[in-house]
């Protein structure tokens, strides 16, 4: 039997590490990997039967679901995004999955979803909490990063000229990392994004700290080029940066999950939102940060701290996420097993 990750390769969409991560994530409980199956064309794929996690994100063309007969899925840590319910969750799509269940969930909208529609489904959490099987580095040393954050955008510019009058070296080396490469950045405007930046955590963070950060992006045009091989490479490479850092500052979900994995000090920074396509991700996994909450003008942190935040004043995780990675490394371990 052959066993294949998911990828995620078309020229509509731009190219997310994170999706590489989830596979990264899945390729630990492999005994071999013998290629990739495109998670947005599942019913086309004719190639050797194989076994495949159904880890992560579903899925930005519907209409390819169900899967392939060829493909044996593993459902765990499986999310369907409220924009693809529909057209997946057809009388066809709903047979599929009931046919392959039960469902294990990555949040709880997805698992909800699943019982309304009779399928038996239940709560997994992210399978990238057990990145840390593998990854974990006791020694956190390196560097403090910050992983495409929220930012509050107000339209005051005043407020940003005055940052920028006062903190002009600082504002200028951020606004330089921030640039993100193959992105149309105007000079201009990367200047007023850090200095919206600078302005609202520095109230959180000590000067220094930002000063010394790292700043990272997961989506990048570089990608675009670059194999499925390739890009688990970049992944794993991040994943081991992560496991070394001091903490990490994020606004993506498979940077701050495999951090609490990699027990690696990590804030969650989550814009406020009355958007269902992005919220329904979160159901069942923001509980289990250190969040901040960003608004077009402020930064409130829902966890307690004394003075500002800096390599030497770190908040430690909370411990939730443990029995979720526990539970996932033990099912997943035995799933595989069993259909092999």
């Amino acid at each position: 039997m052959k066993y294949k990750l998911l990828s995620v390769e078309t020229a509509n969409l731009k190219p997310n590490i994170g999706d590489y991560i989830q596979a990264l994530a899945a390729s630990q409980f492999l005994p071999t990997i013998d290629g990739f199956v495109n998670r947005e064309e599942l019913s086309q794929y004719d190639s050797e039967e194989c076994i495949v996690i159904m880890n992560g994100w579903f899925m930005h063309f519907p209409n390819n679901w169900p899967p392939s007969k060829k493909i044996r899925p593993v459902f765990l840590s499986f999310h369907i995004n409220i924009e693809a319910s529909e057209k997946m969750l057809t009388d066809h799509g709903v047979t599929y999955l009931k046919e392959n269940g039960p469902i294990g969930c990555r949040d709880r909208y997805t698992c909800s979803l699943l019982r309304q529609r009779g399928i038996e489904s239940w709560f997994t959490g992210c399978l990238t909490l057990t990145l840390g099987n593998k990854y974990t580095s006791v020694e956190k040393k390196e560097k403090v990063y910050f992983v495409d954050p929220c930012i509050p955008i107000s339209q005051n510019r005043v407020d940003s000229l005055v940052v920028l009058l006062r903190n002009p070296v600082l504002v200028y080396k951020i606004s330089k990392m921030l640039y993100t490469p193959g992105k149309r950045n105007s000079f201009k405007n990367r200047i007023y994004k850090s200095s919206q930046f600078i302005r609202h955590y520095l109230k959180i963070f000590t000067k220094e700290c930002l000063g010394n950060a790292i700043f990272i992006t997961h989506e990048n045009t570089k990608y675009f080029f670059m194999s499925d091989e390739e890009r688990m490479n970049e992944a794993e490479k991040l994943i081991k940066l992560y496991s070394h850092a001091i903490f990490v500052v994020t606004g993506r979900l498979h940077c701050a999950l495999p951090c609490l994995g990699l027990q690696t000090p990590v804030y969650f920074t989550q814009r406020v939102s009355c958007n269902e396509k992005s919220d329904c991700r979160f159901d069942g996994l923001i509980e289990l940060f250190n969040k901040m909450t960003v608004s077009s003008n402020n930064i409130i942190c829902d966890f307690n701290h004394i003075g500002k935040l800096s390599e030497s004043n770190v908040v430690a995780n909370k411990k939730n996420w443990e029995p979720l990675a526990m539970a996932l490394t033990t099912k997943c371990t035995q799933l595989i097993s069993n259909i092999s």
